[in-house]
């Protein structure tokens, strides 16, 4: 069985500004703070947050290509929105897991000249190419963020469909640990816009 590990909003926010606390006392003080679309958004705003509302920019790496066919690879779909030349740069995403983004992120800004580039995850899996600088919690669970729950819900539900009832899938998602009123709100939209599978009614 899959081995999940939860998050809440709180945790979020915590080992957010615990991972603050880890860089400062490093005496890193960047002067951009790249969040890696979408995983890094939420840390990212909120290191920036912590250090003063530092200078945040965007860069979207994704692992399809234009055909929606999955890639080996990432691919940079969205550069860095910000100049970097000659700054210091800190790269944040949500979890170094194969670390093949972290790993497009640094090349890409080294490219733009950057000065120097450090990186930031909240989880780290050891199997990951690249270490990040820092990191609050190493894991080899599938981490679910409170960003990304109704996403969770709906891979699950689309993964389990065919072997699994409405109701069956339900009560696996809560007892994982996703939000009961979240996962009863996403199953009614989707049964009220009559896209769930007709054999599957009995859930």
């Amino acid at each position: 069985m899959e081995d999940y590990e939860i998050v809440s909003w709180d945790q979020s926010y915590q080992m957010t500004f615990y991972l603050f606390e880890k860089i400062t006392e490093d005496n890193f003080y960047p002067e951009v703070i790249v969040g890696i679309a979408r995983g890094g958004w939420i840390p990212a705003r909120l290191l920036a947050d912590f250090y003063g509302n530092k200078r945040t920019a965007n860069i979207k790496i994704e692992f399809y290509d234009n055909t929606s066919r999955a890639t080996e690879n990432p691919i940079i779909t969205q550069e860095i929105s910000e100049g970097v030349e000659g700054k210091i740069v800190l790269i944040v995403d949500d979890v170094a897991d194969s670390g093949k983004s972290l790993v497009a992120a640094i090349d890409h800004i080294k490219e733009k000249g950057a000065k120097e580039i450090r990186t930031a995850t909240l989880y780290y899996k050891n199997h990951s190419i690249v270490k990040p600088n820092y990191y609050i919690k190493e894991t080899q669970s599938w981490v679910v963020y409170p960003w990304e729950y109704g996403e969770f819900t709906a891979f699950q539900y689309k993964t389990n469909c065919d072997k699994m009832s409405n109701k069956e899938i339900r009560k696996k998602l809560k007892d994982i640990g996703i939000p009961p009123p979240l996962v009863d709100t996403y199953f009614s939209l989707i049964l009220k816009n009559g896209n769930l599978n007709e054999m599957n009614k009995n859930g």
